[in-house]
């Protein structure tokens, strides 16, 4: 006990002096604290009130650059679609004053007249409400079909005939959903008069359509850039061999596809890192979310797919997947087969594919997608994210813009062999299959392919979404290749008979082939969600098929929509 004594003031003691050291160090830390507050403040000294309101000086200079282009512009308009500059100007005059209005300005009007307008449709009896909701769509649509008259784009038989495989493809994914009864009637008819809408918004409306077209523009003029740098590494286009013949380089797929692919890589990835294409999906997921009564992850997958692809779509909600719903992954790679990304659509438009088409499917395909997937695999479970926006996750973060274009590159260097290992494959492996049938139907004098065998299947589906009967053969030949081989393969095909068909023909095929639905995406999908959520294997291996069949689903359904109002 004596010696428990002296031990224990010495414990005291050395609390104490430990307290002591550790009131230093706070003393110590604080006066940093305020060096440092001063040497900032007097770092700023007489620029206080420039570095207190530096956004808004930023934005007054992008505003007066802005303004003094614009102006001249529309003056002296010597070239050049003034209505695409004038929305351009629009839209940034419109951002830079959503950044200093108060918080809820703009939202708050908007949301007292959505809200209203929902509580006088809530007073309306059950039954007027369901009349109208649920017979809105399908009476515009023949009405479309029907009171048209006959023109280039198609007779009135030929757009009745595309609402006929309209209600054919719906109800063949009725009949296939995996729980009839949980099927949200509300998103099914929500999703197809949404499609409806973009579809005459772009295809019908000449302002629509010429946005449309001036964007598909300088998409094309987007590939003369690519060009330049392809001209550095691999030389000329073309060569003239002693004897007076042209070789031509360009005609190549590596030499023409993948420079454009890498560059389109590389300025998404500055986009990225200038937080522009969050800013772009999480906008458009926000207003999807209040029209479509589907999650925030969901909304940002189907908003983000047009852009960026599946892979970088996937990616975009990777936080997510481990508590997504089985319903909700289905969705997201339902998303991711039925466009394609902006990066595959650059590489088509190098075989001459219709670009204005290609974008209008792949806008209308996001609400198709939603609408396919609802039917197969219902929701039957709570989401985690029902309701409420997610914000777009991004890991890399970049140290400057030329760090973010370097990375951007690097990508898209490791996605061109991905596409070159895959084609590679799978064109050899289907000259394997061609053979092997072409040995064993010899015996019988008869000439067979994969081909042909897919566009057999295939014809009834052609017929459906509205070609012509007298290119039907073509169309579901083309058809058939994207679906077993991939889009490169069946655009390669296609475009060099495209002129000589009927230009309803070209159009629907092309909206028909737009998505990443064939059997090689889907083990670029498996391998990348297996990366992403490792625990969640059985479901994605067990999902992707259905998601893959939903999504040509989705692209057959874009095409009769656009057979319907074209």
């Amino acid at each position: 006990m004596l010696d428990e004594k002296p031990s224990s003031i010495y414990m005291e003691d050395e609390k104490m002096q430990h307290e002591a050291h550790h009131e230093e160090i706070q003393i110590d830390d604080v006066e940093t604290e305020n060096d440092d507050t001063f040497s900032q403040r007097s770092y700023h000294g007489r620029f206080g009130f420039y570095y207190r309101h530096k956004s808004l000086f930023s934005h007054l200079l992008t505003f007066c650059i802005c303004t003094g282009l614009f102006i001249p512009a529309v003056v002296i308009h010597k070239t050049g679609n003034i209505l695409v500059l004038s929305l351009l100007y629009a839209a940034i005059v419109w951002w830079l004053l959503l950044q200093h209005l108060p918080k809820g300005s703009v939202a708050g009007p908007i949301a007292f007249v959505w809200n209203g307008g929902a509580r006088l449709i809530n007073m309306l009896p059950s039954i007027v409400v369901k009349v109208i909701g649920y017979g809105v769509p399908p009476v515009a649509l023949i009405l479309t079909a029907a009171l048209r008259a006959d023109d280039i784009h198609g007779t009135r038989g030929q757009r009745l005939i595309s609402c006929l495989g309209l209600v054919v493809l719906l109800l063949v994914t009725i009949a296939c959903s995996k729980n009839r009864k949980a099927i949200s009637w509300k998103i099914v008819w929500t999703g197809i008069f949404m499609q409806y809408i973009l579809g005459l918004l772009i295809i019908r409306w000449t302002v629509g359509y010429n946005v449309f077209q001036f964007i598909a523009q300088q998409a094309e003029n987007f590939l003369s850039y690519a060009s330049q740098g392809r001209e550095f590494i691999f030389g000329p286009n073309s060569a003239t061999t002693a004897s007076g013949e042209v070789i031509n380089f360009a005609s190549s797929f590596s030499v023409s596809v993948l420079p454009a692919i890498i560059l389109f890589a590389a300025v998404i990835q500055c986009l990225y890192y200038y937080n522009i294409v969050q800013s772009v999906v999480s906008s458009m997921a926000s207003i999807v979310i209040h029209i479509i009564d589907i999650s925030g992850v969901e909304c940002v997958a189907a908003c983000a797919a047009p852009f960026v692809g599946m892979s970088e779509a996937s990616m975009l909600v990777g936080p997510f997947v481990s508590e997504m719903t089985d319903a909700e992954l289905h969705q997201v790679l339902t998303s991711g087969f039925a466009t394609i990304s902006g990066s595959v659509f650059l590489g088509l438009l190098t075989y001459g594919a219709n670009a204005t088409a290609l974008l209008t499917c792949c806008m209308m395909s996001v609400p198709c997608a939603i609408v396919i997937s609802k039917i197969r695999f219902p929701e039957e479970e709570v989401p985690l994210t029902k309701g409420t926006a997610v914000a777009p996750a991004y890991k890399d973060r970049e140290s400057n813009a030329i760090h973010a274009v370097s990375n951007g590159a690097i990508f898209g260097i490791k996605l061109c062999i991905v596409i070159i290992a895959v084609l590679l494959a799978v064109i050899s492996l289907l000259g394997l299959a061609n053979g092997f049938l072409g040995w064993i139907f010899d015996f019988y004098g008869v000439e067979i392919s994969i081909q042909r065998i897919a566009s057999w299947v295939l014809y009834p589906l052609a017929w459906l979404i509205g070609i012509p009967s007298s290119d039907l053969m073509p169309a579901a030949e083309a058809m058939g290749i994207k679906f077993i081989l991939n889009e490169f393969a069946a655009f390669a095909e296609f475009t060099q008979i495209q002129d000589s068909l009927n230009p309803r023909t070209a159009l629907l095929t092309t909206y028909a082939m737009a998505s990443f639905a064939n059997i090689g995406s889907i083990g670029t999908q498996i391998s990348l969600f297996l990366t992403l959520a490792p625990d969640r294997a059985d479901a994605i291996a067990r999902l992707s098929l259905s998601a893959c069949l939903c999504g040509a689903i989705s692209t057959l359904i874009s095409a009769c929509i656009a057979g319907i109002v074209s």
